[in-house]
């Protein structure tokens, strides 16, 4: 059986030691429903049918739906339980499925959750954090071309976040733009930076956060010493069939990602930009940096 968490119960949350036994099947999973900040450490979740709200979706044995039931306040027998057990859709990169969520069954007295994403709310509650940049990002061209680029001076080296794929799933006039997306068996690398408040609002508005471009995700990076973290990072929110980037920001992406990403990466990288997306010029710029075939 399955069951969608939101809030602490998910990954690095209070009480994600009750999913022990648990398999995650996805990390970017989503429900409809609005989320609410509670009295306490845990959301509230609302049902809706204009709102979504983002988790994690497990697979866990029937022995556990007890304990959860337990922890949530849930009772068959119970006339006004603190939480209610229903089964729901919920949706995933890899498609819709049916898991028991649990709703709160009352008038919520919080605020709503900005983004939709307990993980995100709380993480960025730091004064300092870490932030995972696999696309332009990496490169500090336009971090200098836009006047931010001391806010981006503690690098913390190459991570690398698995079962993901590098995707370019978001559509502009001049060709698509870096995603990941999950895919189990793959990974994608990137650079690990500690931002601060500051650096954050700028990466919301560049990422097109307010428009719905890109939405904030927290991510578990590992990095050089295989030790993993959390990390945020941005991902976009209506996928789209891929296409070729525009040859500026495959540059971008190929100049940042050669100080810090691994050879073999690398020439996977060159691979799909010459070989798959054929982006114009990309070859040229190779041969002028004494690329050899």
């Amino acid at each position: 059986m399955n069951v969608f968490v939101y809030g602490s119960l998910c990954k690095n949350q209070e009480n994600h030691h009750f999913m022990k036994e648990a398999t995650c099947l996805s990390e970017q999973a989503f429900v409809k429903g609005k989320l609410y900040t509670g009295h306490s450490y845990y959301p509230l979740l609302v049902k809706s049918e204009e709102e979504i709200t983002y988790g994690e979706l497990y697979e866990i044995p029937s022995s556990l739906l007890k304990e959860l039931d337990q922890l949530e306040g849930y009772s068959t027998l119970s006339e006004d339980p603190y939480f209610v057990r229903e089964r729901s859709e919920v949706s995933t990169p890899h498609g819709v499925s049916e898991a028991f969520v649990y709703y709160w069954p009352r008038e919520a007295k919080g605020e709503a959750v900005h983004n939709h994403d307990w993980k995100v709310h709380r993480y960025i509650q730091k004064d300092r954090l870490h932030y995972f940049a696999y696309g332009s990002c990496m490169d500090n061209s336009r971090l200098c071309d836009h006047g931010v680029d001391h806010l981006f001076t503690s690098i913390k080296g190459k991570g690398e976040l698995n079962g993901y794929r590098l995707a370019f799933s978001t559509h502009f006039e001049d060709g698509s733009r870096a995603d990941i997306t999950e895919h189990p068996g793959d990974h994608v690398e990137g650079v690990v930076y500690e931002v601060g408040k500051e650096a954050r609002e700028y990466l919301y508005q560049r990422e097109g956060v307010e428009t719905r471009v890109y939405r904030p995700t927290i991510v578990h990076v590992t990095g050089d010493d295989g030790i993993t973290f959390q990390a945020l990072s941005f991902t976009v929110i209506e996928k789209k069939a891929e296409i070729a980037p525009p040859f500026h920001y495959a540059e971008e992406i190929h100049r940042g990602g050669l100080k810090y990403l691994s050879e073999n990466y690398m020439k996977s990288i060159e691979y799909k930009f010459m070989e798959e997306w054929k982006v114009p010029e990309f070859k040229t710029y190779l041969q002028r940096k004494g690329w050899r075939q």
